[in-house]
């Protein structure tokens, strides 16, 4: 699974999360409103996550199936329904996805891009309103929530002046947004000097390259070593003086 797609996914679940508790503190819509409005929600997003990585896409496909199925009238099986999505939602990363590569900060750099974006997108909706529709704030918060714990973990694993400084501009935006509702001209411009300075450390096409290079060589040695006969010290030894 590549960075992108973890990145998507990511976004989705938080979606989730967010529409869920939005239904969970205010039951204003119905739960056939509810279900209607989180497919509209994420039917684009599964469909970038197609293009990216189809078996995740799938996968993805399957569990908000299940999830819309099963969801039932009252609180705690709402949240029952929630958390078992959640948990297909983690399956599916731990297949696509090593430990070591889910704990790189490249990849928590494309995770925090790609979250920054959906924030930008969701609060621009969000504030041309008259009056900002709170379902909307709802799932900005919540996007804000997971973009501020993205960044902690780029700063926790680096500790660096530059990722602290990401830290604070990613802070900025959060105060902006929860505390002072500020326009989404004054937002937008925090949200992209955030995206810039967290590019340093996603990782370039160059790296890819390789690190797609490197695990070739390694295969072709691994496949090479399968089929020779025993290593050099063997051979000197069983040759003939």
């Amino acid at each position: 699974m590549k960075a992108d797609t973890f990145a998507k996914l990511l976004v989705l679940q938080t979606l989730v999360d967010a529409e869920v508790g939005y239904l969970l503190q205010t039951r204003s819509p119905s739960l056939d409103e509810f279900r209607e409005g989180l497919i509209t929600r994420v039917s684009d997003l599964v469909d970038e996550i197609d293009a990216l990585d189809a078996v995740a896409a799938a996968r993805t496909y399957d569990a908000i199936v299940d999830f819309l199925a099963q969801i039932p009238e009252d609180d705690a099986g709402i949240v029952e329904a929630t958390i078992r999505f959640q948990k297909a939602m983690l399956r599916t990363v731990e297949r696509g996805m090593g430990q070591a590569e889910r704990r790189e900060v490249a990849t928590w750099a494309v995770a925090l891009h790609e979250l920054l974006e959906e924030v930008a997108t969701e609060y621009e909706a969000a504030r041309s309103a008259d009056e900002p529709p709170a379902q909307a704030l709802s799932r900005v918060d919540a996007l804000i929530s997971r973009a501020l714990s993205a960044t902690e973990r780029i700063h926790g694993e680096l500790g660096t002046a530059s990722s602290s400084e990401l830290l604070a501009q990613v802070q900025r935006i959060a105060f902006a947004v929860r505390n002072r509702r500020a326009s989404f001209a004054e937002v937008e411009p925090l949200v992209r000097t955030a995206q810039r300075a967290s590019a340093r450390y996603r990782p370039s096409p160059l790296t890819r390259i390789g690190v797609y290079v490197l695990r070739q060589v390694l295969s072709r040695d691994r496949r090479r070593r399968r089929s020779e006969p025993p290593g050099g010290v063997e051979r000197r030894k069983r040759s003939p003086a």
